[in-house]
């Protein structure tokens, strides 16, 4: 194994100053007015446009728990979101699932339809102008969408007693609603700590798994659904963020204060040296 060389510096396309103006008095940033013309004018979620709404999203949209942000969302929406700056728990998620899924077949004895993203392009929803994503499991017998998460064991004992993170159950819910479906079920797998350094290794049926069945509240989604849309063609049409909250959005205020490549690289490197974000490295 060659040693480690150089830290690669997660990729980045927009600068303050350039794509969009930080505006510190009144907290919020200000798409370029040339720029936003151009993301106006191709249809959302497509190149060159404003992106669609995951169902990831409802929950800083919504502003579902303190810890969400709507600054953060519509600098997703505007392309201009952070990277992840430590992928050990996406990463543990990406790797297990699948298991997770084909644990869940063994299960009910019978297949359960995948959504590849390569095949859909990250969005099974193409057809819907602005609300996209990846259903991560249908059972077309039964037809129940299935939402896998992964979360540390831990938090086994709180889903328990005050049940399911509000926004997993959002999200689920958005794409059975989407997808004409009824049902959905919630199917967590608990890990370790040390289950996330290296999550292939991990054997699932040594692992607590717990499924939550619900329906889907019609009068609910199709709230939420007004409640977005209004959000999304506001903002969207202003070019004007939402005010950030300083207590929960500070890594982002930096991230798009920066002006060009070079203050984006030391702000990254200083992240790395505070163990705030984790290193890729060019070997």
């Amino acid at each position: 194994m060659k040693d480690k060389t150089k830290i690669i510096i997660p990729k980045r396309s927009y600068y303050n100053g350039k794509e969009y103006q930080l505006d510190f008095e009144n907290q919020v940033f200000r798409v370029n007015p040339d720029f936003l013309k151009k993301l106006q004018s191709h249809k959302p979620g497509t190149f060159g446009g404003f992106r669609k709404m995951t169902g990831s999203a409802l929950g800083d949209i919504m502003l579902l728990t303190n810890f969400n942000s709507q600054f953060v969302a519509y600098a997703r929406l505007c392309g201009f979101g952070m990277p992840i700056l430590d992928d050990k728990y996406v990463r543990a998620g990406v790797i297990l699932e699948p298991k997770i899924l084909e644990k869940i077949e063994q299960s009910i004895g019978d297949k359960i339809l995948r959504y590849p993203a390569e095949k859909y392009n990250y969005d099974y929803f193409k057809e819907n102008q602005l609300f996209g994503g990846l259903p991560d499991g249908f059972w077309e017998k039964k037809r129940i969408i299935f939402e896998i998460k992964t979360a540390n064991e831990k938090k086994f004992d709180q889903w328990n007693q005050y049940g399911v993170n509000v926004g997993y159950i959002k999200q689920a819910q958005l794409y059975a609603y989407l997808m004409g479906v009824k049902t959905f079920s919630i199917v967590a797998c608990f890990l370790k700590e040390e289950d996330y350094i290296d999550p292939n290794s991990v054997d699932i049926n040594k692992r607590i798994i717990k499924n939550w069945n619900m329906f889907v509240n019609e009068a609910q989604v199709k709230d939420d659904i007004e409640t977005c849309t209004k959000w999304f063609n506001e903002y969207t049409a202003s070019g004007i963020s939402p005010k950030w909250n300083e207590s929960i959005d500070q890594d982002l205020i930096k991230f798009l204060n920066c002006e060009n490549f070079e203050q984006w690289e030391n702000l990254y490197l200083k992240w790395v040296e505070e163990g705030k974000a984790v290193a890729k490295y060019e070997q």
